[in-house]
């Protein structure tokens, strides 16, 4: 099953994230704003992985105020996968 996410991030540098969640896994991720090097480097170690694993491991990460990117990526993937 493919079901293709975009979510409105809160509290960090970047924007928006895009994915898409195939078979349990996370596909394709891409960061609108926020610090390119480290935005990419989450999506390239992320890629492939199953979706509860990458939540698993960036949940809670904090960079400013308690929230980071790879956070919002949890949550991301976490409102991604209700209602599959």
């Amino acid at each position: 099953m493919k079901k293709h996410v975009t979510y409105k991030t809160k509290g960090v540098c970047s924007q928006m994230i895009d994915f898409d969640l195939i078979d349990g896994r996370v596909h394709n991720i891409r960061f609108t704003g926020g610090c390119r090097g480290n935005t990419q480097g989450v999506a390239a170690l992320a890629e492939g992985m199953e979706a509860e694993e990458v939540i698993r491991r960036c949940k809670g990460i904090e960079c400013r105020g308690g929230n980071s990117c790879p956070n919002q990526l949890s949550l991301a993937i976490e409102q991604g996968l209700q209602g599959e």
